[in-house]
C-alpha cells in the first residue's frame, strides 16, 4: 500500500469513528432505549448483540488496515513490551481486579438492607438502559464486557493514540484519544463523558507503564463486568424488596 493510500485508509477509519459516534448518540442508541423503556421483549439483549457486532467489525477494520500497511505490532502496543514493564502492568491489573471483587462483596452485603437497596437503585438509575436485568441479559453482558475490553483498547489506546501521536506526540495523543473515547460514549448521556474521559486516561497510563494493551484490556473488561454484576444484583434485590408478599390465612 502506497503512503498516500495508507494515510487515506487511516483517516477514513477515523472519519467513520466520528460519524458513527454521532449517529449512535442521536439515532441508533435512542431507539434501543425507547424499546427497553417500552418493555419490548429482548430489547436489552438486542442492544448488547448489536454493540458486540459493531465493536468487532470496527476492530477488524482497524487490524485489516494495520496488516495491509505492514506496520509493526509493537506500535499498536501488541508485543514488544519488556518483561519488567509487562509485569508491572499485570500487577496493576491484579490490584484493580481485587478492588472490584471487594467492591462487589461490599455491595452484596449492603443488599440485605432495603434502604441500601433503594439508595443503590437510585444511584444506578442512569445506567438502567444498559445494565442487565435478567439472567439472559447478564450472560450477554458478560460477552459484551469482554468484547469492549479487547476492542475498545485496540481502537482507542492502540490505533487512535498511534494515529494522533504521529502529529502531536504521545502526551497530547493520550489526552486527545481519551477525549474522543469519552465522546464516543455520548449515547450514555453527556454527564458521563468527563468520567469516561478520565477512565480513558487511566487506561492510557496502564498502557504506557506496561508497554502493552493486554493489562488495560483485562482492567477494562473487569470494570465492565463489575458494573454489570452490581447493576444486575441491585435490580434483582430491588425487585425482591418490592414484591407483594403472598396472602396468609
Amino acid at each position: 500500500m502506497h503512503a498516500s493510500q495508507a494515510i487515506a485508509a487511516d483517516y477514513a477509519v477515523l472519519a467513520f469513528l466520528i460519524f458513527y459516534t454521532l449517529a449512535e448518540w442521536r439515532w441508533i442508541w435512542p431507539r434501543f432505549v425507547r424499546a427497553i423503556r417500552d418493555g419490548v421483549m429482548g430489547a436489552r439483549k438486542n442492544a448488547y448483540i448489536y454493540t458486540f457486532i459493531e465493536l468487532w467489525v470496527f476492530t477488524l477494520c482497524v487490524l485489516t488496515v494495520w496488516v495491509m500497511q505492514r506496520r509493526p505490532w509493537h506500535e499498536l502496543w501488541l508485543g514488544g513490551a519488556t518483561a519488567l514493564r509487562f509485569s508491572l502492568g499485570c500487577l496493576l491489573a491484579l490490584i484493580v481486579i481485587a478492588f472490584f471483587v471487594l467492591q462487589g462483596q461490599k455491595v452484596q452485603k449492603a443488599l440485605a438492607r432495603p434502604k441500601a437497596v433503594a439508595r443503590l437503585r437510585e444511584k444506578l438509575a442512569s445506567a438502567d438502559s444498559i445494565s442487565p436485568q435478567t439472567a439472559s441479559d447478564r450472560h450477554w453482558f458478560w460477552l459484551l464486557s469482554i468484547t469492549a475490553g479487547i476492542c475498545e483498547e485496540i481502537i482507542f489506546r492502540g490505533f487512535l493514540m498511534w494515529l494522533i501521536s504521529v502529529w502531536t506526540g504521545v502526551i497530547f495523543a493520550a489526552i486527545i484519544s481519551s477525549v474522543i473515547f469519552g465522546l464516543e460514549h455520548l449515547y450514555l448521556g453527556v454527564a458521563q463523558v468527563p468520567r469516561i474521559t478520565l477512565l480513558g486516561l487511566g487506561f492510557v497510563i496502564v498502557v504506557l507503564i506496561s508497554g502493552s494493551l493486554l493489562p488495560a484490556m483485562v482492567i477494562h473488561a473487569a470494570m465492565d463486568l463489575s458494573s454489570g454484576e452490581i447493576g444486575f444484583r441491585v435490580t434483582q434485590a430491588s425487585l425482591a424488596t418490592t414484591a407483594v408478599p403472598p396472602l396468609t390465612s
